[in-house]
């Protein structure tokens, strides 16, 4: 991976639900410019203590909602080893997102969710990055992680 890839994406070592969101936040340089990443941190928790994220397929998208961020803020954690994540999905999370968003930025955040599903609920998508992350498709899909600027799957 190039350093401008890893702004938003990395391979995670943690296998548990909340060290793993820690770790994403912590290591993705995206949420760089968040005013807290204690509170990111301390968002996104209250919100799977809620309803957890995880969304099946080996996807979860953690996410919490915090002033003072114009834009909304992605990154992947991705786990080789899978993360039980929930009792409701017993497939273990290997794509980790987690999202940073302001609290009045909900069309901005339903555009970004809308957009990351078009690519991780196809399965020929999530089996071609799981084996090569460096295949064409994985990496349209790290470069729009890496821009920000995210939009749907084009199909091939």
């Amino acid at each position: 991976m190039t350093e401008t890839l890893d702004r938003a994406f990395c391979i995670l070592g943690e296998t548990g639900k909340f060290r793993a969101i820690d770790e994403v936040i912590a290591r993705c340089p995206v949420f760089d410019d968040v005013p807290s990443r204690t509170e990111l941190e301390e968002a996104v928790h209250r919100r799977e203590e809620e309803m957890s994220t995880g969304i099946g397929h080996g996807v979860a998208i953690a996410h919490g909602k915090i002033p003072g961020i114009r834009s909304t803020h992605v990154a992947l954690g991705f786990s080789e080893e899978g993360i039980r994540y929930d009792d409701i999905n017993p497939e273990p999370v290997r794509f980790l997102f987690v999202i940073a968003s302001s609290p009045s930025g909900q069309a901005d955040y339903l555009k970004t969710v809308s957009a990351l599903l078009s690519w991780v609920h196809d399965p020929a998508f999530r089996e071609a990055f799981i084996a090569d992350r460096g295949c064409p498709a994985a990496r349209r899909f790290l470069a729009m992680l890496s821009s920000q600027v995210f939009s749907a799957q084009k199909t091939e």
